[in-house]
Order: structure tokens, then sequence, then C-alpha cells
């Protein structure tokens, strides 16, 4: 069993790594070949590999499939349907999961995740049904290395299109949630608990704790919980469902022993197990039964399952059973990094406490850190960064929240609808106990060292490391362990790529419609525009920009630029400076809630590296719009330069002209105010006179930049153009003796389901 739930998952992750989906002709052949291995022993292993490709082709090629036709996106069309999710609200829209009629005229998706902007309205609740005016669009999102890849996220949910509501008299209600909605009830819990809790602190852990949704938590909260290394506290997944089960089966075995008649009917334990299962469907439930509770709860079944037929399974079964059964319900879940630290974190409770007796006295509390440890190169490999404190947090924590936060809440949900006083009163207990325990594990998240991190490592690295961990987790005197140390070396010995001396990179960053570009030479690093904040919970700082010098394993910021006071340059900065050191700052609006920022002004300029950084625009005594102050950086060296120019526009490129034609031309520019027609005059594109342009832009922005007359205009002068929202991060390598050619993150990242393969 354990062979073939291994075969199984690697075949889904090992074909979920395909560029493109194959012909549908090979696909049938995969599935011929894997039947006839199946004949020999030998190669049953491998049959079992190719099942799951099978599988796995199968179901993102019914997935790739349902995306939104082209030709439907960016019209206004009129849709029905039923809201799949609770809808998340904040001060200026509405977010949901709707599911369109199958009886449509129109070729529709069947799950599309829509934004209702102001006027909101009155009343939105998950399970009703809804004829709805929207706008779709094909599924896209930013392409950067090191950053969340929405694209994947989307697949793995199921969701085949985006868009929002329009405002149209004909939007409206038709009929109300059924009394089944499982969402519907989630809605109506947290509207309860909102009612009871509505000025706390602890309330968006309270309804992450409850129901699954977390919205309400805030950034600090999240950054605590990361640092501390806390965070799956707040995931209902392994742990939590595992935990309702077993308040399930102890006290209905508790409670059915007390009368003699109930043992005639059904024996304890099963009375017990089919109380536990219950229990762990309930508390699913209202996590609405999300992919990590699938998962929990399906190993949840196949342990109950076992007791109730009572038949010895070795423990190492019941892990591998699981995630067979996992991987056949969702062949995608290998690609949430939440499949594989819930089974990994069991499989090292497994492999660390069997055959090793006596136990340690102090068994439980071992064990956290070695699942602290044993959890690291998946931690890095997924995150880039682990908590080296965190053995020592989750030892506070997992009992406090597992033990007391969760059994409370729990009982509380229930009583909310049966007897809402008591429900109220053990609310106010949950909230009271988490505003004593949060200072604490507040403390251990800053100590010092508590988080480490580390640069991207070659995939190949992490076989190393795993095996590393390996050998060290296994049983005193075992051969050969001490070779672990050196399994883990690539984590202390690895350098990143930097640029040789006099040589820069540059990369233009994918941060929707924004602005974002690094500069790295062999000891710097310039940040230039820091993108768009999109909302309290979403910036391109912290989201993009500070992923991918995580990524490049920059430490910190030499020089941070923010051309202009725009949201789309300067919205990510304030994250971006809370999370790393930025030495200096530079901009043409200082007084605009910068910590110790600077004037930018032309004349400025120094060298790192032997590149040259030479500030071109504004003058001290320059005024006009905002656009028209923006910084204007030119980095060069003895090969080739860039021309970073923010959102000057007309009337800023003539003064360029004047004052400095002598320094404009570049071999790349950036488009100054992402192809506006209000900018890349014709004389400024002749001062320039570069070899390709950059747009930085959002996929289908409403200013439909770059516009079509700017486009042209460089298309007739043979500059070869390049964009942020077809493309992706774009970098290009300024060496000694030549200039790369430029390196297109989409499509060096390309997997089945990007947009570029199913556009």
């Amino acid at each position: 069993m354990i062979k073939t739930a291994i075969s199984f998952m690697l075949g889904c992750l090992l074909f979920l790594q395909l560029p493109s989906l194959p012909d549908p002709v090979w696909i049938w052949v995969m599935f011929a070949f894997a039947i006839i291995s199946l004949i020999w022993t030998k190669t049953r292993l491998l049959a079992v590999v190719l099942f799951a490709g099978f599988w796995v082709i199968s179901q993102a090629n019914i997935a790739l499939n349902n995306r939104l036709p082209p030709e439907l996106a960016g019209k206004d069309i009129m849709i029905t349907g039923s809201i799949a999710s609770v809808p998340e609200q904040d001060a200026h829209s509405i977010r949901f999961e709707f599911k369109p009629d199958d009886k449509s005229d129109l070729v529709l998706p069947r799950k599309v995740r829509l934004n209702w902007y102001k006027p909101l309205p009155t009343s939105l609740a998950a399970g009703e049904r809804w004829q709805l005016k929207v706008r779709l669009k094909q599924i896209h999102g930013m392409a950067n290395p090191g950053s969340f890849d929405y694209e994947g996220w989307l697949f793995q949910q199921r969701i085949n299109a985006t868009g929002y509501v329009r405002t149209d008299k004909n939007n409206k209600r038709l009929a109300a949630a059924p009394f089944y909605s499982v969402n519907a009830v989630r809605q109506t819990l947290l509207t309860k608990l909102s009612s009871h809790l509505k000025d706390s602190p602890q309330l968006g852990l309270i309804e992450g704790l409850t129901t699954g949704i977390r919205d309400n938590i805030s950034q600090s909260q999240w950054q605590t919980l990361r640092l501390s290394g806390t965070n799956h506290l707040l995931a209902i997944s392994g742990l939590h469902i595992g935990l309702a089960a077993a308040i399930g089966f102890f006290c209905m075995r508790w409670l059915w022993s007390r009368r003699a008649k109930n043992l005639l009917i059904l024996p304890a334990i099963e009375a017990a197990v089919i109380s536990g299962f219950v229990v762990a469907l309930f508390y699913a439930a209202l996590a609405g039964f999300a992919i990590p509770t699938q998962r929990a709860l399906i190993m949840v079944a196949t342990v109950m399952i076992a007791v109730l037929i009572r038949r010895p399974v070795a423990p190492s079964h019941v892990l591998a059973f699981s995630m067979l059964l996992v991987l056949i319900w969702d062949p995608f879940a290998v690609l949430a990094a939440g499949f594989w630290l819930s089974f990994s974190a069991v499989a090292i409770i497994l492999f660390t406490s069997q055959n090793r007796l006596p136990s340690p006295r102090w068994q439980w509390l071992k064990i956290h850190t070695l699942i602290a440890f044993g959890l690291t190169p998946l931690l890095l490999l997924f995150f880039m960064q682990t908590s080296l404190i965190a053995p020592i947090a989750n030892i506070i924590a997992v009992p406090f929240i597992s033990l007391i936060i969760v059994p409370i809440l729990l009982l509380a949900s229930l009583m909310l609808w049966i007897f809402e006083p008591i429900g109220a009163a053990l609310l106010q207990l949950a909230d009271n106990l988490l505003a004593l325990f949060w200072p604490l594990l507040d403390y251990i998240a800053t100590l010092p060292f508590s988080n480490w991190s580390v640069a991207h490592l070659p995939f190949y690295y992490y076989l190393s490391i795993i095996i590393g961990c390996l050998l060290l987790l296994s049983p005193r005197g075992f051969p050969a362990k001490w070779l672990g140390v050196i399994g883990l070396s690539p984590l202390f010995l690895f350098q990143a790529n930097r640029p040789e001396q006099g040589e820069f990179w540059f990369t233009l960053l994918d941060v929707g419609q924004g602005l974002s570009a690094v500069v790295q030479t062999k000891d710097h690093t310039l940040v230039f525009d820091a993108g768009p904040k999109y909302s309290d919970n979403f910036n391109a700082g912290s989201a993009i920009v500070l992923p991918f010098l995580q990524q490049q394993a920059i430490k910190n910021i030499d020089t941070l630029v923010i051309s202009h006071a725009d949201n789309d340059h300067i919205g990510g900065a304030k994250p971006l400076i809370e999370n790393i050191t930025v030495n200096k700052l530079l901009t043409s609006v200082p007084n605009h809630n910068l910590p110790d920022a600077l004037p930018c002004l032309a004349g400025q300029s120094w060298q790192w590296n032997d590149v040259s950084f030479l500030m071109l625009y504004p003058e001290k005594q320059d005024t006009g719009s905002r656009n028209n102050l923006s910084c204007v950086l030119k980095i060069s060296n003895g090969m080739g330069s860039v021309l970073l120019t923010g959102d000057i526009e007309i009337e800023a490129e003539q003064q360029l002209i004047l004052r400095q034609d002598h320094n404009l031309q570049a071999n790349i520019l950036v488009a100054p105010h992402h192809g506006s027609k209000t900018s890349s005059s014709i004389s400024f594109i002749d001062a320039v006179h570069p070899d390709v342009v950059l747009f930085p832009i959002g996929y289908r922005n409403r200013y439909h930049f770059p516009a079509k007359t700017i486009t042209d205009r460089y298309q007739q002068k043979d500059i070869r153009q390049y964009n942020s929202a077809d493309h992706g991060a774009i970098q290009f390598k300024i060496g000694l003796t030549e200039i790369s050619a430029p390196s297109l993150y989409r499509e060096q990242a390309k997997t089945i389901w990007s947009a570029d393969n199913t556009d």
C-alpha cells in the first residue's frame, strides 16, 4: 500500500510539471501502456505512476476545457446562478464565488470569482440564487519569481474565470438559500460571532478557528503566527479535524457506556467511532469543506472504518491509504503546500515514534522539535523561510489552542443555535483566553533570530536536504546517520548567482497596473517604485517585490526610489520598508509619509561595482503634476543602459530633451506612463533611441494601456516591445560584452494551467 500510494503521488506530481497538455492520443496510449504494465510484477509500480498521470491529465483537461471562451471575455453578459461561497466584504467591495446555471444559452464556466463594487447590495448571502450582469475575463495572474502563483491557486480551486458585477437595474435576488446550504449556515454563524465580538481584536482569529474564514485576521497577527511557526493552527486541517473526532469519540464512548442496554444494541467503541466521525464532519462543514479539511476528513474516515471492521491496520498503511484516496478525489492536491506539510507531519510522527523503546519520558515535548526539524526542508522549499522558535511556540500554542480554545469554540458554535446566551458566554471566555495568550505568542515571535530565510535553491538540492533530514531523524545507531549533516550542507554553502563586477541585472516585475523594477549589481540593489496597494490585505510591495528579493537572496535594499505619489507606484512602499532594511530612500514626494526620504534631483549620481546611476529629472525648481515630477533614472555600464521614466508626460519629456539630450540615449526604455497617449512623444523616442521598450501594465487594464497609437509609434521605429501583462517579469542581464536576450518569466515558468496555454 505504501509503495502504491507513493507511486500514485509521484505520478500526479510529475505529470503536473508538464508545460502543456499532451495530445489526447498520447493520453490513451499512456493508459494502454499502464494496463500492459500491470501484467508483470516488476512494472506494477510503473503502471500506478502511469494511471496517476492518466487521471491527473484527464482531470486537468476537464478543468481547462471549462474555462471562459475568449469571445465572452470583456463583454457584459446577464447570468443566473447561485452564490457558492461566503461573501468576503471590505469597505469598497464584496468578493464571492458564483456557480452559473447549466441551462444557460451561453457556454459558461462552472465556477467564477466575482467582485461587486459600490454601490453594494444591501444583503448578499451564500446559497442565494441571483441574476447578475457581469463582465468576465479569462484566468490571469501576475507572474514573478518567488511570488504566489494565483493562476495555479485558481486551477486548484476549479475557478475558471474572474470578473465583476456591473451596475444594472436587472441585478436581483431570485431565491433565498436552501436550508441545507452549508455556506449559508457558516455565514449565519459569522454574523453571530461578529455581533457578540464586534470590537474584539481576536474576532478574526476566532472566525478562522471556527469557520476557516480568515479575512479579518490583521497583518500584524499573521506576522506573529508566521514568525512563531504557528500559522498552521489557523488552517482547519488534520490537527483540528482529528481533535474534533477524538472529542466526539471519547465523549460518546463514556456516555454510551453509562447505560447497559446501549451495549446490547451497539458496542461502545462502534458508537464512539460513529460519533467521532459525525463531530469531525460537523467541524469540516463549519470550515466549508475546504480542500485541507477534505484531506483531514478522508484520513479520519479511514481510521474510523478500520476500527469499525475490527481489523488491525498499521498506522503507516492508514496514512498511505488516506493519501491515495485524497489524490483520487483531488489529484491537484499535490500542488498545495498544505498537502505536503500535513502528510509529512504525520509521517514524521510515525517515523520518529515507532520502534524506539523505551519511549522518552517527555515524548510529546520532543515530537514538536522533530516535526519542526523534519518540515524545515518543505517550509524552505515552499516559503524560503522557517521559524527557528517554532518548537517552543508550538509546545505552548498547540495544547492551548487545540485542547482548550477549539473545544470551547465548537461548543459555543453549537450553543449559539440551541441556547444563545450560553454560546455567547463561551465565546467571551474564548476571547478572554486568547487576549491573555496572544501577548506571550507575540513576545516569542519577536525574539532575536526567530526566523530563518534562505535563497531559492535549485530543486535537486532539496533531494539531498530531505535525505539528510531523514538520516538525522532515524533511530540512534542507524548506519551512517552522520551523513545527514552533509546532506544539509546546501542550506549553508549555496551562494545565489550575482552579477559580475561591472555588470548589472535589470528586472521589470509584473505588479499588475503599476510599476516596480529591481536593479542588481555585484554587491548592491536598487528598487525603483514598489507597485500598487490593491487592498488592506494585498499590496505589491510585500506580495511581489519582497518575495522576489528573498528569492534572489537579497537581504536589504541599498536605495529605494519612489518616482511619485500615485498608488500604482507608491502603494507597496510602506509594507516593503517595514519588512526589509532600506538604506536610502529617494522620491519626488519626500513629505509623503515616507520615513527619512530625500528628494530625487537631477544631477544626483553614484557608482556601484563600476555601474553608473544618474538621476536626470526633476530639478529643484520644477513644478507640475505628480506625473510630470516623477524621478527619472538612468543606469548604465560600458555595454548598455536602462532608462526608468516613472509617469512623465509630454511636458516633462520636452524638458528632458532640452536639458539632458546627451544623457537620454538608452538601450532599454521603460515606457513613460505605461504607454499612455499623453507620453512617448516621437521626439522623446528619437532622443532615447532604444532597442527595446517595456510596458509595465495590468492584464486587460481599464485604461487600455498601452495605447495602440503608442505601440504603433514604437513599431514604426523597429523597437522591440514587451509588456508585463503578457510576459510576466522581464529580466535583462547587461554584461561587459553583451546584453542578454530578455528572460520572460511567463514563458520560463510555463505550466499546464498558465494563461498563455488557455487563452
